[in-house]
């Protein structure tokens, strides 16, 4: 029985850690989220991904690039981070390869790699009623 314990608790710390990297190839991110060198957004055949050589490229079927962000060779180790303003920034260390100019202010943000080809990043509720219930009350 504690032999079953432990191959669970196995199996299960190992899903964590697998689930922790799924970032690579789902379609968006979140505010504070990452994309590292060969780590890439992907929906349908578009895939947004951090290159090792520092440039962020939208390809389509595998080997046709429509965008990029023309960074390549201008850093080492790059990073695609959506900071919490909604700025899209490249760092090459704490350095700033490029950005995107999209800061708007404290918010949650997303990526989205959208199926007709195009990324974009949204921001946070425009307007809300405010009528937010607390669970605990009800």
């Amino acid at each position: 029985m504690a032999n079953l314990r432990v191959r669970t608790m196995v199996f299960l710390l190992a899903l964590t850690v697998f689930c922790s990297k799924m970032a690579v190839g789902e379609d968006l991110m979140f505010s504070g989220e990452s994309l590292n060198t060969n780590e890439f957004l992907e929906n349908g055949p578009y895939r947004f991904i951090m290159q090792g050589d520092c440039n962020l490229v939208l390809y389509v079927n595998g080997n046709r690039a429509l965008w990029s962000s023309r960074t390549d060779g201008k850093g080492t180790s790059c990073r695609a981070t959506l900071q919490n303003d909604g700025n899209l920034v490249l760092l090459s260390g704490s350095s700033v390869v490029w950005n995107s100019r999209s800061a708007k202010g404290p918010n949650n943000y997303r990526l989205i790699v959208q199926g007709d080809g195009n990324v974009v990043i949204y921001g946070g509720a425009l307007w809300a009623t405010n009528t937010v219930q607390n669970r605990k009350r009800l």
